[in-house]
């Protein structure tokens, strides 16, 4: 039997996920869920109400995208996505945490804001997705998620100009950190995956793209995650905001 993915539609840390379980030769079936709508159906299969979730093979649960990454290495131990050399893993281990609480909020943030203003471009997030409903049905939904999303996950007016005007600086980390090797060499690691897939996610949107297209995270995620589904155009998120975070 396939390990089981369960995911939402456009899920950062779930590509990250499943790029990580492609990696590693797993056999896997992705299995997506409804936005929101997981979070009761997640909390009754794995007591959590977050996305990635995986059930292997032996029908061990675990839940979340850093967890995931673990367990992956001990049960399919090459390609190894944690450098041997306790010292280098240490640097990918504090780079993949960084990755997971800083940036990853700050993408879902940023994203469901620029989704609030422009709601038609909801649809193109399911590009590629295989729901338990038709594409149509979730659509009807799709203004009351839209709520829900942006109250769940903080993408209020505030704290979304705060992300970009520190969107820069977190930024230059990430090219600090490929600048050093931790993350960007050859060989992909946890971290390449857990920031590589929050920068993907970012590059969706028109107002985003081509300031982290011209760095080298974005030449990473882009390198990790080819195909990424979604479109948010330009001007969806107010120029002021944009404006006030672009580095001199």
């Amino acid at each position: 039997m396939a390990v089981r993915l369960y995911t939402v539609p456009a899920s950062h840390p779930s590509a990250a996920a499943e790029r990580a379980l492609q990696l590693k030769g797993a056999d896997y079936q992705r299995i997506e869920l409804v936005t929101t709508l997981h979070k009761p159906i997640q909390r009754a299969r794995f007591g959590g109400w977050s996305v990635p979730a995986v059930i292997f093979e032996d029908g061990t649960k675990v839940l979340g995208s850093r967890t995931i990454m673990r367990a992956l290495e001990e049960r399919y131990p090459e390609p190894r996505l944690f450098p041997a050399d306790a010292d280098a893993r240490a640097h990918v281990e504090r780079a993949e945490q960084w990755g997971d609480e800083v940036l990853q909020p700050l993408a879902r943030r940023v994203t469901w804001a620029a989704l609030k203003r422009a709601p038609q471009a909801m649809r193109s997030y399911l590009d590629g997705a295989k729901l338990p409903l038709p594409e149509g049905m979730a659509m009807l939904g799709a203004p009351l998620v839209l709520r829900a999303a942006v109250r769940i996950n903080g993408a209020g007016d505030e704290n979304v100009r705060a992300d970009l005007m520190h969107l820069d600086s977190h930024l230059d980390r990430a090219d600090d950190w490929i600048a050093d090797g931790v993350i960007g060499g050859e060989q992909v690691s946890a971290a390449d995956l857990q920031i590589g897939s929050s920068i993907r996610l970012m590059q969706t949107l028109g107002d985003l793209a081509p300031r982290l297209d011209g760095r080298p995270v974005g030449e990473l995620a882009r390198r990790w995650f080819p195909d990424y589904p979604g479109f948010t155009p330009a001007l969806s998120l107010p120029p002021p905001w944009l404006a006030a975070g672009i580095s001199a």
